[in-house]
């Protein structure tokens, strides 16, 4: 007859570590997320603009503007050329749907950076006649700019945007 066995089978030392490795992983895992979780709300506040709840309410301001805008028909040609010393010329024709010159126009010119902030300038046109308009200027720095042009007559305002390139 057979003798019972009263032994328990030996566990090896080294499965004894696989749940305390298991446990170890997720301890790691939650650490890491909590960082995580704890720099992304510490760091941003979510607010993009300044004041954006304000531009929301005058949006449709803001739509009947550039509706205006395309109603007056206006469209402008830029030409930048190099005088001396690194100064350049901008001249911009203005003209209607028809291709008529658009006079008697007070337009300004901002230079806008994409690239660096703190390098926008402003300049102001002088009326040389026929829809035509000019200025010298010294570029910051070169390569791309965003050419924003605004024009006034009477109670009339009309802007346009368009990338130009200085070299």
């Amino acid at each position: 007859m057979a003798q019972p066995s009263n032994s328990r089978p030996t566990v090896h030392r080294r499965a004894l570590w696989i749940p305390g490795l298991f446990v170890l992983g997720f301890l790691i895992v939650i650490a890491v997320n909590g960082v995580l979780i704890f720099t992304a709300v510490s760091s941003f506040s979510g607010l993009e603009t300044d004041g954006a709840y304000e531009k929301g309410l005058r949006y449709n301001q803001a739509l009947a503007a550039a509706a205006a805008n395309a109603n007056t028909g206006w469209h402008a040609t830029p030409t930048v050329s190099t005088a001396t010393d690194g100064e350049r010329q901008l001249e911009i024709a203005v003209a209607d749907r028809n291709g008529a010159p658009v006079t008697e126009l007070k337009v300004e010119a901002y230079l806008v950076r994409p690239t660096n902030a703190g390098m926008d300038e402003a300049i102001a046109l002088a009326d040389l006649g026929n829809g035509r308009y000019s200025a010298a200027f010294t570029p910051r720095a070169l390569g791309n700019w965003e050419l924003r042009l605004q024009a006034r007559r009477g109670d009339v305002t009309w802007q346009q945007t368009q990338r130009i390139f200085l070299q």
